[in-house]
């Protein structure tokens, strides 16, 4: 079939003629109109079809502005929330020397990912793709079969695809259903609803919740962290990048890592912004938090009161002169 296409003088509106035999038009989620018609068909007919369903069209951009993702953007920070099938799960930076051999992968309530992929954000947008894409695979295969048994034609298969850009779902007559892998983030309820929908079943959940729901997904877009704005020290009152003083409580020892005191010259260190240890203890996801009978148990990033594990953190690690960190031991 021979198309053609042309642009006419009415908003962003394209004719494109074929072979076939009656005019007719569509709206797209950006706000195009496309008119199709036959070879024959003027920019004047054309112009009128517009005209005669103006309010159709408005109906339909309505629609479109409702349910466009709002494509929130994430930073690509310690503790930085996940949504995994309705859960939120904290985003740990771990070292390359992570037990999983996968790149991105959670266990429990927390979402691990190596840190050195945070300096490639598309590559890291694409490792989390295809996290969310197993996700929701492993998900199917404990319940596609049963909701596809309730349809007429079976079997019908189900997969989940990183491909997809501008459909949650789509159905096909031989390739079966695919899902987005961004509905990998859909509390159970909602995917089943969305299932739901595009077999034409019964409703098992609010269809508004849905809508809401799919507005709101990430769809991959990743940023480092904004700058933050560093303070002197607290103690010797040295500015990000200069040397703490010479009796300064809080500076730690360049050879030994240690609470620097009757050091010789040779041992300064630089004040960073961030207290020692810091960054270490966020990059293993130490932290604790005090219990009742006065001590400290360990918890997670997000839960109340928690606070960086030093004591774990230099019971664990060894100094490192050359990086001059905390490091885990070999």
């Amino acid at each position: 079939m021979t198309y053609n296409s042309r642009t006419i003088p009415i908003g962003t509106t394209t004719l494109r003629t074929s072979s076939r035999s009656t005019l007719d038009l569509d709206v797209t989620a950006a706000g195009d109109i496309t008119v199709r018609g036959p070879h024959d068909t003027t920019d004047t007919q054309a112009i009128e079809l517009v005209h005669r369903r103006r309010s159709w069209i408005y109906r339909q951009l309505t629609q479109h502005a409702e349910a466009a993702p709002t494509n929130p953007i994430k930073h690509l920070s310690e503790g930085t929330p996940f949504t995994v099938l309705g859960h939120n799960k904290p985003l740990h930076l771990c070292a390359d020397q992570c037990p999983d051999t996968s790149p991105v992968h959670a266990t429990g309530s927390t979402l691990h990912l190596r840190r050195t992929l945070r300096t490639d954000l598309h590559k890291t947008g694409r490792m989390l793709a295809r996290f969310y894409r197993a996700t929701v695979e492993t998900w199917l295969e404990k319940n596609a079969r049963h909701i596809t048994h309730n349809t007429t034609i079976r079997p019908i298969p189900v997969t989940a695809s990183t491909r997809l850009r501008t459909n949650w779902i789509t159905r096909h007559p031989t390739r079966g259903l695919t899902l987005h892998w961004a509905t990998g983030q859909l509390p159970t309820p909602l995917l089943l609803e969305l299932l739901h929908r595009t077999l034409n079943l019964h409703s098992v959940a609010n269809p508004h919740h849905l809508d809401r729901a799919l507005k709101q997904l990430w769809l991959g877009s990743l940023t480092h962290p904004p700058a933050t704005l560093t303070s002197t020290c607290p103690t010797c009152s040295a500015h990000p990048g200069q040397l703490h003083a010479d009796h300064c409580t809080l500076a730690r020892c360049a050879l030994t890592g240690r609470q620097r005191t009757r050091c010789h010259a040779t041992c300064h260190t630089v004040w960073t912004g961030k207290h020692p240890g810091q960054e270490e203890c966020e990059e293993y996801g130490w932290y604790c938090r005090p219990t009742p009978n006065g001590h400290h148990e360990p918890c997670n990033a997000d839960d109340p009161e928690a606070m960086h594990d030093y004591i774990r953190l230099y019971r664990t690690c060894r100094w490192d002169i050359a990086t001059q960190r905390m490091v885990l031991p070999s």
